[in-house]
């Protein structure tokens, strides 16, 4: 009997993909998929909201889904003649996971080989796949003023496809892991460091927007008390409150780092003072601060940043999660723990880039961080911390290497032969 072990089209594939199908299959069959499953949330999402209103019809419902969703993709939307370009983050994140789940999901199904050339090919098929839908999608949904326009639409799927088709590329032809597990220790470290550190951060910035809606949850009743909305209508004014949510978590993270942030031209927000106008009636946004000094403890929390970026350094270095080399070296333990700092200071000065935007005409056509003050901020003060945390590992490997030496010469093995 013969057994035929060659590769078929179909059939298994070897390490070099021989057998598998390109990587622009995954892409494109990803980013349609991904495209459908998000019109299909956001539009039903909006004819929920539609049924508990009073006017307006099904296909306008089913457009105005449309246009959140196109929104999500940071491609702005035209309202009477002013362009509101913020991203709701809680909606980018949902785009975000169906492109980067459905491609890995295709790519893994279809053996893409675990190749660059092949993530990169799942990238830009999903890139010019999701800008022609992103474009058809802009010109189908205009609702008369309100509208997005088509080459906005398609430049922001280009990236946004891109971008996330070619992670969902990387890891499901199984490039990710591959190239993670080539790192040295030293950058292993550093990136379990660095997701510890931004996490921590953004955590601690999500309990204060929290602590501000508990603290202010009168204020909250009020607006949505004004809104009115029967039972579906809350469903959806609870989710447009939700996607809005990481929006205020990282204006928060601006506050802590210092130069704060604006809802609105000539307002500010900082953890010493509050300067506000009138801001749009969303229930969520009772978490900002009245117009005011603030109560002088919290200028405490403006060590937070530090802090992060010191346990991002401090687990980047940690001698029991690490390899022993790097608790051994001071140079190679800051720049670990600097580097890990830095890099989560990175991912969140990414997310301060995203959060802002004009959210409305006139005054509020600006809101969010102080870019220019911030985002270097967000690197800078991170890397600080996570030197000094790589620092402290390095010192406390030192202290229990030293430790069980001195033991060890406290009581030496027992050499006596038996008799």
């Amino acid at each position: 009997m013969t057994e035929t072990l060659a590769p078929t089209s179909t059939g298994p594939r070897d390490a070099r993909g021989n057998g598998a199908r390109p990587g622009w299959y995954a892409g494109a069959a990803g980013a349609v998929l991904a495209a459908a499953v998000g019109l299909l949330v956001c539009g039903g999402l909006a004819v929920v909201a539609w049924m508990s209103a009073d006017s307006g019809t099904a296909a306008g419902a089913l457009r105005a889904g449309a246009i959140g969703w196109l929104a999500a993709h940071g491609s702005g939307v035209v309202a009477s003649g002013a362009v509101l370009n913020a991203i709701p983050l809680g909606l980018l994140a949902l785009v975000a996971a169906l492109l980067h789940g459905s491609v890995a999901r295709v790519a893994s199904g279809f053996g893409v080989a675990p190749t660059t050339r092949q993530a990169v090919s799942a990238g830009a098929a999903s890139g010019l796949v999701s800008a022609a839908v992103l474009a058809v999608v802009a010109w189908w949904s205009a609702l008369g003023p309100v509208h997005v326009e088509i080459w906005r639409a398609a430049a922001a799927g280009l990236v946004v496809g891109g971008i996330f088709g070619f992670t969902g590329g990387a890891r499901g032809s199984g490039l990710a892991r591959r190239q993670y597990d080539a790192l040295p220790p030293l950058g292993r470290s550093a990136l379990r460091g660095a997701r510890v550190g931004a996490v921590t951060l953004l955590g601690t910035a999500a309990l204060l927007v929290l602590g501000g809606i508990v603290v202010r949850l009168d204020a909250a009743g009020a607006m949505w008390d004004a809104l009115r909305p029967d039972a579906l209508g809350g469903l959806g004014l609870l989710v447009v409150c939700l996607v809005v949510l990481p929006n205020l978590v990282l204006w928060n993270v601006a506050a802590l780092l210092g130069p704060g942030y604006a809802l609105g031209a000539g307002t500010s927000v900082t953890l010493t003072a509050s300067s506000l106008g009138a801001v749009p009636a969303l229930p969520v946004l009772a978490a900002l601060p009245p117009t005011g000094p603030r109560p002088a403890s919290l200028v405490a929390l403006s060590a937070l940043p530090l802090v992060a970026g010191a346990l991002a350094g401090y687990l980047a270095v940690s001698p029991w999660r690490s390899a022993t080399v790097l608790a051994g070296d001071l140079r190679t333990a800051l720049t670990a723990g600097g580097g890990a700092g830095a890099l989560a200071g990175s991912v969140l000065a990414v997310g301060l880039l995203l959060s802002g935007g004009s959210v409305g005409p006139g005054r509020l056509g600006h809101s969010g961080p102080d870019l220019a003050l911030a985002a270097p901020l967000a690197i800078v003060v991170l890397a600080v911390g996570g030197a000094v945390g790589g620092a402290a590992a390095h010192y406390r490997g030192r202290r229990g290497a030293d430790d069980d030496a001195t033991a060890a010469a406290a009581d030496p093995p027992d050499s006596t032969p038996d008799d």
